[in-house]
This record gives structure tokens, C-alpha cells and sequence, in this order.
């Protein structure tokens, strides 16, 4: 006789075989007891967990010819013949291959004939959710009123791609992941059964690996039965299933700690060679840190209780992990495996995550001892910052008062106060252009030159949109008010956009078009409207005298001082 897979052998035949569901077998057994039977049952849960199961058991129940205490007997005709799948009014459908509108309408016009074999015709409808739109409406008729003797059992892994209207129609029980002691306990039980030999440690690796489902978990342990030679071993699971013992991830933890990146890169290679995949392992690397970080803030936790192997090694390591550290580390980790789903090169990708977790604790150390002493630095640097200052200022302001000229404190009451506008810093990160420029062009304006840029102003324009339409819509609210000096001065209303093509990129692409469109290489000067008014009259009037730019200590006190406080005596 063929072999058969262990989950298809201690497949459950009873609702009492069903583990980690009580929730949903008791509630089951007591409808079948009391005869409070719905005509439509929504099964959903992980997989593995028992849906399937669950409906061919209710199946069997709700036709056993000799029921006890809500279970199927096992032992009548009626039961035999469907757990052989001999019965053809209980129907057992594939939604992901059988999920178009005719496959329904098939089911909607032969429910209506009264089953031949037993008492309820029953359809199971597993991955109901694969079912397309146009099938679902076709369904919602039969299933809000089926005939009286059609019961309707829908599994899926995906409710939340149900609508609404199937839902609202049916009983919804949700089955869970099977708790890992429950899972290891059915696992002894198998184990014992088939007369193996297994260390309880390679048990509860399995469980682990499984995530709360048990056919993965019978699947793993008969292909660990197949690769054991006389006692399956924590090892042989660990060869299987790629996985790596927590004890490595201590040793590469520890030398992560001690920042020793020419031993950590000697551990990593020892599991590359075995032939371990990459993502594999910096996946199972998450889960130490996320263990470690669960068994220093909550040890008493369940999960972590039944997850974790708190040895005295895991513990020595936990102990020398501060939270930040974790929390660092953890980050980092994530964000490398959301990153290795888009990277041809895993193995270089996960090298750059350990030399970042060597570093990680470095800069996290460093992190935090300068929160604690930035604010006490910060008080006791402002005030010398600020003496050295007051303290230079005035030993300059001596140096010009021992000049020919004299610094007053403030301009005359009689005399006009001239003022320039206050300059900020661009936000974007692009710079305005000195003044001292513009004023150069002001004084050398060529009135031809200046006519012909603005005559050829919108045939620039037009040019950039051809280079890129968002070229064009930076320099469109510039106007060119003079040229002269191989040099032309753009004015605009918004700081933005002036900010905007003084940046390097679009500067120079601007001056390309204009020394295409002109024949000539021009520098593109952006001012905005106020400083060239400022400028552009200070330039007509002559206003600034021949001492005030060339005396070198005026030069340094209108540096420090500004402009406006500055006024020359002769």
C-alpha cells in the first residue's frame, strides 16, 4: 500500500480531535445536540487550523444515523461513505478553480432536488474569497434561502475580501493558530503513535516553524522522521527547514556587541557556506533581537515564555542589551529585509546590515549621552559665544575711532535713513546672489543689450519648456530689467522662485538657452523686486562714497554692524 502523508492519516474525524478550536467545536456539538442548525456556516482562519475538518465532521454529524452528544459515530454507513467522499450530496468545491458565474448557477439550480443518500445535502466551499462578483450575487439568493434540507459550509483564509451581503447571510466562527504547547503535545502524541523516537526540543522547533498550523507542522515532521536515521533531532530540523540554532545568534550577538566586525563576518560565513539563504537568516535575526527585547520588558510573558529558550547564555547576552540598543537594532533590521524583496545581491545587502548593527550601539551610546549633556553644553557656551563677540566688536569700533573717520551709533535725524531690505536664507537650499554683483551690472547697464534680452525674453521661455514645461514655470515671473557687464538681472516678486533658479542645476540650464537664444554667454543674476530698487537707486544717485568702499576698517564695521549704523564724516 502507498504511503500517506502523516496530516492526511490524523486528519480529525471527531470535533473533539479538532485542537486549539474549543471555542468553535463546543458551540458546534451543542447547535447539532439541540437541533439549532444554521443553513449557512462562514469557517475563516489561518491555515492549517482545521476549517476543512471542521466542515467535513459537521457534514458527517448532521447526517449520522447514530449521533452522540453531538458527534458523528464514525461507525454507521452514512458516516463510512463520506469520510470515503462515496456521498454525492455532500459536495466539497474548490473556489479558485471553480469560481465563475456558471459554476454557481450549477449549484443554484440542482439545490432544489432533494438529496438521495441522506438527510441534508451539504456543499463545502473552500476559498470561498477566490469567487468572482458576478458569482457572488449569483450565490446571494441561495444563500439567504436555501431549500430545508441544503446546508451551506464556506471556508476561507481572506474574510476581508468577502462582501459584506455573503457574510451578514451565514453563522461566522473564526478558528485561531493553535497555541505551541497545544501544538507540541499533538505532535508527542503522533510521535508516539508512529513509534519515533524525538527530542523535545526538535518538537517545539517544528511547532515554531508551523505558526500555529498543524498540516504544516505533520508536514515538517514527517520530513524530519524521512531525514532522521533513529531519533529525530533539533539538528535535523534545523538542516530541513534552514533555520539556525539561538545559541549562533547569541555568539553573533555578543561579538556585535563588542563592535568586532571581522568575527561577525567570519559567523555569517559559516552559515552562508551551509547554504542558508540570506533573507532566511536576517529574518530569524529579527526575531532574536524582537525575543530578547520581549524577555527584558515583559519575561513573564506567555509567548515569550513558550517562544524563546531562555538558556543562561540568552540571558547573559539579554543582560548586556540596553533597550535603545534593541530598539536600534530591531529598526535596523527591519528596514534591511523590507529591502532585500527588492535587491539582486542579498548576502551584500545583509553584510551592510550586520556592519550597521556593530555600529548601531556606538551611535546609540553616543545619542544619548549627548541629550543628556546638550543642554547644560548649550547654557555654558551662549554666554562665552557671546562675550568673545561683544569683546571683538569693540576692540574694532576702538581701531576705527583712532582712523580719520567716526562710527555713530545712529543716522542723523535730519538726513534720510537709507535702508535695504533684510535678506533671508532660502529655505530650498539655493543662495541669492550678492549684491555687490548687482550693483556692478547697474552701473555698467547696456541699454541695446538690455533691450535685447527683453525682446528675446519669451523666445527664452519658450525654449526651457521644450528642455522640461517645469524650467520654464521657475523663470516665467522673472522679468529682466538690465544687462550689462556679461551679466543680467532677473527680478521677481516670490523668494521662491528667486531662490529656486539660483540653484546650480537650473542657473546653468537658463544661461545655455539665453546664450543660444542671444548669441552670447550671459550670468543670470536673480534679485527679488525690492533689492533692485534699492539697488538700481543707490547706482542712478551715487550715493555711496568713494572712502566707504575702500577704507578697509569701514569695510569690517558695516561687516559687523551693518550698513545703516554706519555713516562717514569728512
Amino acid at each position: 500500500m502507498a504511503y500517506t502523508a502523516l496530516y492526511r492519516v490524523y486528519r480529525p474525524q471527531r470535533f473533539e480531535d479538532v485542537v486549539g478550536q474549543e471555542h468553535v467545536t463546543i458551540t458546534l456539538r451543542n447547535a447539532l445536540r439541540e437541533g439549532r442548525l444554521s443553513h449557512a456556516y462562514l469557517f475563516n482562519g489561518p491555515r492549517g487550523t482545521g476549517k476543512t475538518s471542521a466542515a467535513k465532521i459537521m457534514s458527517k454529524a448532521v447526517n449520522c444515523e447514530q449521533p452522540q452528544d453531538g458527534e458523528p459515530c464514525n461507525q454507521c454507513d452514512t458516516c463510512r461513505a463520506i469520510t470515503d467522499g462515496s456521498v454525492t450530496d455532500v459536495l466539497e468545491i474548490d473556489a479558485a478553480s471553480n469560481r465563475g458565474v456558471e459554476e454557481i448557477r450549477d449549484i443554484r439550480d440542482k439545490v432544489k432536488f432533494a438529496p438521495s443518500d441522506v438527510k441534508y445535502k451539504v456543499y463545502i466551499i473552500d476559498e470561498v474569497h477566490m469567487l468572482t462578483t458576478e458569482a457572488f450575487n449569483a450565490l446571494l439568493k441561495t444563500l439567504e434561502e436555501p431549500p430545508a434540507h441544503v446546508i451551506f459550509i464556506l471556508a476561507t483564509t481572506e474574510p476581508h475580501k468577502l462582501p459584506a451581503t455573503i457574510i451578514s447571510r451565514c453563522q461566522r466562527f473564526d478558528f485561531h493558530r493553535i497555541p505551541l504547547q497545544v501544538m507540541v503535545g499533538l505532535l508527542q502524541r503522533i510521535c508516539q503513535s508512529q513509534g519515533v523516537q524525538v527530542e523535545e526540543q526538535a518538537l517545539t522547533l517544528v511547532a515554531k516553524m508551523a505558526e500555529g498550523g498543524a498540516r504544516d507542522a505533520l508536514s515538517l515532521l514527517d520530513q524530519a522522521i524521512s531525514y532522521g536515521s533513529d531519533v529525530v533531532r533539533a539538528t535535523d530540523v534545523m538542516q530541513i527547514t534552514g533555520t539556525i540554532a539561538q545559541s549562533y545568534f547569541s555568539i553573533l550577538a555578543s561579538h556585535i556587541l563588542q563592535q568586532d566586525v571581522a568575527k561577525v563576518m567570519e559567523q555569517f560565513d559559516q552559515v552562508m557556506v551551509q547554504g542558508k539563504d540570506p533573507e532566511q537568516f536576517l529574518h530569524d535575526f529579527l526575531y532574536y533581537y524582537r525575543d530578547m527585547l520581549l524577555y527584558k520588558t515583559a519575561p513573564q510573558l506567555e509567548e515569550i515564555v513558550e517562544r524563546t529558550l531562555t538558556d543562561d547564555q540568552f540571558s547573559q547576552v539579554a543582560e548586556q542589551h540596553s533597550l535603545p540598543d534593541l530598539y536600534a537594532k530591531i529598526e535596523i533590521c527591519n528596514q534591511a529585509l523590507a529591502q532585500l524583496k527588492w535587491s539582486t545581491y542579498a548576502r551584500v545587502l545583509v553584510e551592510l546590515t550586520l556592519v550597521k548593527l556593530c555600529q548601531s550601539g556606538e551611535q546609540t551610546g553616543a545619542m544619548t549621552q549627548g541629550t543628556a549633556s546638550a543642554p547644560a553644553r548649550q547654557e555654558s557656551a551662549e554666554p562665552a559665544d557671546l562675550t568673545n563677540r561683544l569683546r571683538f566688536l569693540e576692540e574694532r569700533l576702538n581701531q576705527i575711532m583712532q582712523g580719520q573717520v567716526a562710527v555713530q551709533a545712529a543716522p542723523k535725524a535730519e538726513e534720510p535713513r537709507r535702508t535695504e531690505p533684510r535678506r533671508s536664507v532660502p529655505a530650498g537650499g539655493g543662495s541669492r546672489t550678492p549684491l555687490n554683483k548687482v550693483r556692478e551690472v547697474a552701473k555698467a547697464r547696456d541699454e541695446a543689450l538690455t533691450r535685447q534680452v527683453q525682446g528675446a525674453w519669451s523666445q527664452i521661455l519658450a525654449d526651457l519648456k521644450k528642455i522640461k514645461i517645469q524650467y520654464q514655470a521657475w523663470l516665467i515671473n522673472g522679468k529682466p530689467v538690465a544687462a550689462g557687464g556679461e551679466a543680467v538681472v532677473v527680478t521677481f516678486a516670490s523668494p521662491i522662485h528667486c531662490d529656486k533658479t539660483m540653484e546650480p542645476e537650473l542657473k546653468g540650464v537658463i544661461e545655455r538657452v539665453m546664450q543660444m537664444v542671444l548669441g552670447r554667454p550671459l550670468q543670470l543674476l536673480s534679485v527679488m523686486e525690492e533689492e533692485w530698487e534699492s539697488v538700481g537707486n543707490h547706482a542712478v544717485q551715487g550715493e555711496v562714497p568713494e572712502a566707504k568702499q575702500q577704507d578697509p576698517f569701514l569695510a569690517e564695521a558695516i561687516k559687523l554692524v551693518g550698513e545703516d549704523l554706519v555713516e562717514v564724516k569728512d
